[in-house]
């Protein structure tokens, strides 16, 4: 997006963490990003609707992780963002901001950074996925072994670095892009 577009990688990642300035910004900023995006600068700030027609060109909800868990009582049904998916995908896919470092590596990913996950492409291995577990929630990368499946960190530094995957986890979506075809 930012190649495309002209805008920083550091100034999207400040107006998708909606960090001081960034709350607002300035209006060739929007007008830049809303191009690539294919919606006005007002859809994209929020201040006006994204029609149904534009839904049908690929647009995704952004979603918060809780609102994955099956607890999440939020009551919030209504979506306050939406994004241009630029690869193919099925109309369950949806948008998701990476939270924390687990995923931080040489093929990793940056906190901030959007994933685009697909619930109907299959987990296979190497894929990086969303789960659930409980009341949890993890984006990691999928090791299918004879040994068993397991959940890997991209950050070598991470405590534990993998996980064997429990039965009753739930596969909730594979990442199909993150600024990068996976």
């Amino acid at each position: 997006m930012a190649h495309r577009s002209g805008v920083s990688q550091p100034a999207i990642n400040r107006i998708l963490r909606e960090r001081s300035k960034a709350k607002h910004p300035r209006q060739d900023t929007l007008e830049k990003l809303a191009a690539e995006l294919g919606v006005t600068p007002d859809q994209l700030a929020g201040r006006e609707p994204i029609s149904a027609h534009m839904l049908a060109r690929g647009v995704v909800p952004v979603l918060r992780w809780e609102q994955l868990l099956p607890t999440d009582s939020s009551g919030d049904g209504g979506q306050s963002a939406w994004l241009a998916c630029p690869v193919e995908h099925s109309d369950e896919t949806f948008a998701l901001p990476v939270l924390g470092e687990a995923m931080n590596g040489n093929d990793g990913y940056r906190e901030g950074e959007i994933l685009f996950v697909d619930p109907r492409v299959p987990a296979s291995h190497g894929k990086d996925v969303v789960v659930l577990h409980g009341e949890t929630a993890l984006f990691r990368r999928l090791v299918l072994t004879p040994e068993g499946r397991f959940l890997k960190t991209l950050n070598p530094n991470w405590p534990t670095p993998i996980m064997r995957l429990p039965d009753d986890t739930v596969v909730r979506g594979t990442v199909v892009f993150s600024g990068r075809l996976r």
